[in-house]
């Protein structure tokens, strides 16, 4: 019973500071929003589940499949970063170092962390399973509601799913190479991997969407069999409308879909075996160096103890006077120097290899989608330092004791940041420049300025790297891999050899202004930011 009693006020007091934050109550008016979205209204021009041009009547089984569906797949990505903080904000709060000396053994402590980001993600759920109800209603479609039909598919679906994601969470904070954000970078792969392989996955979202496209063949037998999950937008085309009864939630399926608790299990238990516990590295002693004591420290060692040195011997005008560079260039290598410490070799050369192969490679496959694409998002770790490298270090207020630093250091930080964009994407850009591919020279500039302007305005807001990394990675997955208009700012071409913006008709050269224009709107935020930090410190 102790252990239990345990687990239970780990995961309470954990869930409740989460809970009483501001932003808490934002990221539910987010979902609220994105419910509404989640089921959109008969003449609104756009669907997010769509089996070729049909669409199930708004019944419960439909809006709580559809609802649940969606909601599984946002959370799976977007829940995993919200709650990926948990055991790092003890470290640095240092309620760990507490916990590690009481008798609170490490799997229990998981389990309670666990636990508490599995309650968070629920109420978000919760909150979905309202909403979803609410929008039945609005919608006027089917104005009887079948609660089981609704609830089910986010018992059996949502909820197993999220519990593996809370322990992946766990996992990931507990294992070193994974905390930061080469771990970020992997369960985005990982995710990507779970939606483009979920007919192969036995607990995906296909336990659903295959019941779907099985009944709409039986009614329709000119149906092709194809689906998505997104936003489609219709067009001209109108959408036909089919009722769906919902799923048969068997006793062998529901034991599939349960079983995924088992499995968050498992993943805790492993997060135990390699989770140290906040132990710290001793700092190492040398006598020698204890021994000998610099000058300062006679200085201060003479101040407190008021005898060893006089107040005579310390003079303002004894010391070394203090001389202000005014030169900008060193600031920037500086900057860059920072930016990049401690990066292996094997870096160097995968951004060099990648520089090779956007000059040797045919411009329709590399332009495509896969070296402009993976060439810049090869730095991302560096540029999601920008702009709040101090914050995570803890040297704001050096920096700012220096003059002119806002202007001057954040000049500095994007100018790094463009430095390292330009060189990794200079391949591309010899590249467009001898095929006479003047538009893409264009969008090469305009990318090339954006993305430094995105990280830093998003370091200096937000204060940590995790929102850069989180929504660039977002964009660039969406945008220039997928090809969706506007948010493929770098303007990949198609299989075919066209791209969104000749096919909407977009002036290339208005497009490249408007991405610079974006970029300075971005730089002014970031400025105006620490503008005003500087002044309420």
């Amino acid at each position: 019973m102790e252990v239990f009693r345990t687990i239970y006020n780990i995961a309470k007091a954990d869930l409740l500071e989460r809970i009483r934050r501001f932003s808490f109550l934002v990221i539910l008016g987010i979902m609220i929003m994105v419910a509404y979205f989640f089921v959109p209204p008969a003449d609104g021009g756009y669907v997010t589940l769509y089996l070729d041009y049909y669409r199930g009547i708004y019944n419960s089984a439909w809006v709580g499949a559809s609802v649940a569906i969606s909601t599984t797949l946002f959370l799976s990505l977007f829940g995993f970063y919200l709650v990926k903080n948990s055991i790092k904000r003890d470290e640095q709060s240092g309620f760990g170092q507490i916990i590690a000396a009481t008798p609170v053994s490490k799997l229990k402590y998981l389990i309670g962390k666990t636990i508490s980001n599995f309650a968070v993600l629920s109420i978000i759920v919760f909150v979905v399973i309202l909403m979803a109800i609410i929008m039945q209603l609005v919608r006027e479609e089917v104005m009887k509601i079948e609660l089981w039909d609704l609830i089910s598919p986010f018992l059996f679906l949502t909820f197993p799913t999220l519990a593996v994601v809370s322990a992946l969470s766990v996992l990931f904070e507990t294992c070193k190479p994974l905390k930061g954000a080469l771990g970020n970078v992997i369960y985005f792969i990982i995710f990507i991997v779970y939606v483009t392989c979920s007919s192969y996955i036995p607990y995906g979202t296909d336990i659903i969407t295959d019941r779907m496209v099985n009944d709409l063949t039986a009614l329709e037998p000119n149906f092709s069999g194809s689906y998505g999950i997104g936003i489609l937008t219709l067009g001209e085309k109108p959408i036909q409308l089919f009722e769906w009864q919902g799923i048969q939630w068997t006793e062998s399926l529901i034991g599939q879909q349960l079983i995924l608790f088992l499995y968050a299990f498992l993943l805790v238990l492993v997060a135990a075996v390699i989770f140290r516990r906040f132990q710290e590295v001793p700092y190492a002693v040398d006598n020698d160096q204890e021994e000998s004591a610099t000058p300062l420290d006679e200085a201060i060692q003479g101040m407190n103890l008021g005898n060893k040195i006089s107040d005579s011997e310390v003079r303002a005008a004894t010391l070394t006077p203090v001389t202000v560079r005014e030169s900008f260039l060193p600031l920037v290598f500086a900057e860059w120097r920072l930016m990049m410490k401690g990066i292996a070799p094997g870096w160097y050369i995968v951004a060099m290899i990648l520089i090779i192969l956007g000059l040797s490679m045919p411009l329709d496959i590399s332009a495509q989608w896969m070296i402009w694409p993976i060439t810049w998002i090869w730095p991302l770790v560096f540029w999601s330092g920008m702009g709040n490298r101090e914050y995570r270090y803890q040297t704001y207020f050096l920096v700012a004791s220096s003059p002119r630093f806002v202007f001057r250091q954040l000049t500095a930080v994007w100018f790094s940041g463009l430095l390292l964009t330009c060189i990794t994407g200079i391949g591309m850009l010899i590249r467009f420049i001898l095929e006479g591919d003047a538009p893409h020279v264009a969008y090469w500039i305009s990318a090339a300025l954006l993305i430094p302007s995105f990280g830093l305005a998003t370091g200096v807001l937000t204060k940590t790297n995790r929102t850069f990394e989180i929504l660039y990675m977002i964009i660039w997955y969406i945008g220039p891999i997928n090809k969706m208009p506007y948010l493929d700012f770098m303007v990949t071409t198609s299989t075919e050899g066209t791209n969104w913006v000749t096919d909407i008709g977009i002036n290339p050269w208005i497009l490249s202004f408007t991405y610079i224009l974006i970029s300075i709107i971005l730089l002014i935020s970031a400025y105006i930011s620490r503008s005003s930090l500087s002044r309420t410190t």
